[in-house]
């Protein structure tokens, strides 16, 4: 699907002959449909790349840090193209089943580690959820929207006996880092919706950090469930957001917000 896109777009663009204006989609008409692109392709797809960032610097500080769990949700089972918002909403209904079991029925969400949590892997029963998840979000092929997401996770919250808030952590048309560190610090999952995204892993090194990126430009929804802010020579500041991606080979990892990426929302979430 990924590569069809692709290679559909290329030829529009070969035989337009000159610019061609294309109207963009709203923020409600955007489906979002990347997910598991290495389980389906022996390579990286024609969408996605890795890519690899050096910093160098004398001083380094990780001035802000929080992650709501020692190991937080992290599924990734993917029952057909498009899955990612059942994926992301699973993410969600799996941090909540720590506090009802019953949202995710025959399933051990995990178990405390000191003053944290550390979350079951995925099972059975965490797949049938997905499944779920995606037939109350009518998804197809072709993904799902920000509505019939949140529609989807309503109803199935609804049919669980509790219900579903979703606070802005926007300014504008721009993420609000602020506003996203005090709904995690209020034990609140957030929501991203993406048009492009990465997912990151730091590897540091006395004087150098080097960052690994898996970098996609396909419309996809990723869970966060934390945060950390680097800032290198006392002014370069980097802010990350700890997720749950949903990609098969990279399901969770540091979402640099600022690099290669269109945030078109991020919702807060709590489930009562």
């Amino acid at each position: 699907m990924i590569k069809l896109g692709a290679i559909a777009l290329g030829t529009l663009l070969l035989f337009s002959g000159s610019a061609v204006s294309v109207t963009q989609p709203s923020q409600e008409e955007v489906r979002y449909r990347d997910t598991a692109a290495i389980a389906y392709d022996e390579s990286v797809s024609r969408a996605a790349s890795l890519e690899n960032v050096t910093i160098n610097y004398s001083t380094r500080t990780i001035s802000e840090t929080r992650s709501l769990a020692y190991r937080y949700p992290c599924y990734e089972y993917s029952p057909a193209y498009g899955s990612c918002a059942a994926i992301a909403g699973a993410n969600v209904i799996g941090f909540y089943d720590r506090y009802d079991e019953n949202l995710i029925p025959n399933h051990q969400s995990g178990s405390p580690i000191g003053n944290t949590y550390s979350y079951s892997a995925e099972d059975e029963a965490v797949k049938k959820v997905i499944l779920e998840l995606y037939d109350y979000m009518g998804t197809t092929t072709s993904g799902t929207t920000e509505k019939k997401f949140k529609d989807g996770m309503a109803d199935f919250c609804r049919d669980k006996g509790h219900s579903i808030t979703f606070s802005s952590c926007m300014q504008g048309d721009t993420i609000s880092y602020s506003k996203a560190k005090s709904y995690l610090d209020a034990n609140q999952p957030v929501i991203l919706f993406l048009s492009s995204y990465n997912v990151g892993t730091i590897t540091q090194n006395t004087n150098s950090d080097k960052i690994n990126y898996y970098v996609s430009d396909v419309a996809h929804i990723m869970i966060a469930f934390g945060y950390r802010t680097y800032v290198y020579n006392g002014s370069s500041t980097y802010q990350y957001l700890n997720v749950a991606s949903g990609v098969s080979g990279y399901a969770t990892g540091l979402f640099n917000i600022n690099y290669k990426t269109k945030i078109n929302n991020a919702l807060a979430v709590n489930i009562v």
